[in-house]
C-alpha cells in the first residue's frame, strides 16, 4: 500500500511482518536484531546501534529511505530480511549482550518504565500485548540462535508481509521496482496479518508502589473495559481523543477545573482513552500531585471526580466549543500538512495491523462523532474494568490498600 510523502523527491518503505503466537515479543525482538544485521551486514552498522528496526508486542518492522530513482535498490535491501541467516555465532551471542544493555538502559533505574511494565502484564493478562519486547535478563540470557533461525524461517515470508510506501510515487512504478528488485513471490501463507484477539481479563484492582530518591511523587492510574458492542477502530480512536480534549479542559465536564484550578490537586495531568481493539477501551491517568498532595489523596479526588462527570454527562456547551476546535484531523486545505498526517497515521495503522482507511473515508469519520456516542463511552470508562494504579513515590513507605477489588 502507499501514501503520499511530505517530502518531495524521498521515499521510505517499510516491511511489517506479524508475530503470530509462536514464541514472545523478546524472543522477535532479538531476531529483529539477526535479521537486521543479516540483511545489511554487521560492518554496516554504526557504534550507536540505532537502526531501522522494530518490534512491538505483535509486529516486527524493516525499513530503508531514500530518493525516489533508489527505489529498486532499496527493495532490492529489503529483500534480504526473507533469506536465511548465515550470521556467526559470535555476532549472534554478541547481540544478546546488546539486549541485556538495552535493557539496562531503558528499564532499570527508570520507575517509570517499570511501572508502565508492571502495568500492562497486569491490565492485559493472557494477552500478547503483556509481554514487553524488553524482556528480563533471565529471559535474554536463555536466548538460541538455532531456535532464531526456526523462527525466522516459520515467520520471515513475503506472503505474510505487509509492505507500506511513503511517497509520491503511483502503483505501477513501484510493482516496477520490486520486480527488477528481485522482490521474493509470496505463496499464499494464510490470511492478511490482523492484530491479535484481546480478551479482558477478570475486572479487578491492583494497586503497585514504585519507590526511587530522585522521582518526583506520581500517580499513574489506568482501566481496560469492555464495550457491550464493536465499534469501528478508527471511530472509536477519535471519540477517545474528543473526550480526552474535553477532559484537558476546565469547562463544565472537564477534569482540569477540579483538580487544578477549582482546588490545587494536581500540579499536572495527562489523561487519554484510547482503543485497544474495538471491543475494548483504556483510560489513562497520569499525574503529578501538588506539593503536599498525596498521590493517594490526588487517586480518591480524580476517581470522584471523573464519576461525578460521567453521572452528569458531558453539557452540551462543552462538546460543541471543545469540538469546533478539535485537532485530531489534518487541515485539509494544507496539503503538506495532510501528507504528514496520512504518513503517521498509516505507518501507525500498518504497524499495528490493521489496513488505514482511505482519505475520503478519513475526512467523513467528523461527522460521526456525537455528544451521545461520548457520554456512553464515559459511563462504561466508571463501570468495573480491570484497573491498575501505580503510586511513584520518593519514599520507600508503602500506603495501604495493596490490592483491592
Amino acid at each position: 500500500m502507499t501514501t503520499p510523502s511530505p517530502l518531495p523527491g524521498r521515499v521510505e518503505v517499510h516491511v511489517v511482518l506479524p508475530q503470530g503466537e509462536r514464541a514472545t515479543p523478546l524472543a522477535f525482538h532479538y531476531l529483529e536484531h539477526l535479521v537486521w544485521l543479516n540483511a545489511i551486514g554487521p560492518d554496516k552498522v554504526g557504534p550507536d546501534r540505532d537502526s531501522n528496526a522494530a518490534t512491538s508486542a505483535i509486529a516486527v518492522d524493516y525499513w530503508l529511505s531514500g530518493e525516489e530513482k533508489d527505489l529498486r535498490s532499496i527493495f532490492r535491501r529489503l529483500a534480504h530480511v526473507f533469506r536465511p541467516l548465515t550470521l556467526s555465532r559470535d555476532v549472534a551471542g554478541n547481540e544478546r549482550e546488546i539486549l541485556l544493555r538495552e535493557y539496562e538502559e531503558r528499564v532499570v533505574g527508570h520507575p517509570l518504565v517499570r511501572a508502565a511494565l508492571a502495568m500492562d502484564a497486569f491490565l492485559y493478562a493472557g494477552n500478547r500485548l503483556a509481554l514487553s519486547p524488553a524482556g528480563s535478563p533471565e529471559a535474554i540470557r536463555v536466548l538460541e540462535f538455532e531456535q532464531a533461525r526456526l523462527l525466522h524461517k516459520a515467520t520471515h515470508q513475503p506472503g505474510s508481509a505487509m509492505v507500506l510506501v511513503i511517497g509520491n510515487v503511483r502503483k505501477k512504478q513501484i510493482l516496477q521496482a520490486m520486480e527488477e528488485a528481485g522482490w521474493p513471490r509470496g505463496k499464499g501463507e494464510g490470511p492478511a496479518p490482523a492484530p491479535p484477539r484481546f480478551h479482558l481479563a477478570e475486572p479487578v484492582t491492583k494497586v503497585f508502589h514504585f519507590t526511587d530518591p530522585h522521582v518526583q511523587p506520581r500517580l499513574i492510574w489506568r482501566r481496560v473495559v469492555q464495550l457491550p458492542a464493536p465499534v469501528d477502530f478508527d471511530l472509536l480512536e477519535a471519540e477517545g481523543a474528543l473526550l480526552s480534549a474535553i477532559f484537558d479542559t476546565d469547562l463544565r465536564g472537564g477534569l482540569a477545573g477540579p483538580l487544578r484550578y477549582d482546588a490545587a490537586i494536581a500540579e499536572s495531568f495527562a489523561i487519554a482513552v484510547r482503543p485497544i481493539d474495538e471491543r475494548h477501551v483504556e483510560l489513562v491517568f497520569d499525574a503529578v500531585p501538588e506539593t503536599r498532595v498525596s498521590t493517594r489523596r490526588l487517586r480518591g479526588t480524580f476517581e470522584r471526580e471523573l464519576a461525578r462527570i460521567a453521572r452528569e454527562g458531558i453539557p452540551e456547551a462543552t462538546y460543541r466549543r471543545v469540538f469546533r476546535r478539535f485537532g485530531y484531523w489534518p487541515e485539509w486545505d494544507d496539503e503538506q500538512e495532510v501528507k504528514r498526517w496520512l504518513a503517521a497515521y498509516s505507518l501507525d495503522r500498518v504497524f499495528a495491523l490493521r489496513r488505514p482507511l482511505s482519505r475520503e473515508a478519513i475526512r467523513k469519520m467528523r461527522d460521526r462523532l456525537s455528544r451521545r456516542a461520548l457520554n456512553d463511552l464515559l459511563r462504561r470508562l466508571v463501570h468495573k474494568g480491570r484497573t491498575a494504579v501505580a503510586h511513584v513515590e520518593p519514599s520507600s513507605e508503602p500506603e495501604s490498600g495493596e490490592n483491592a477489588r
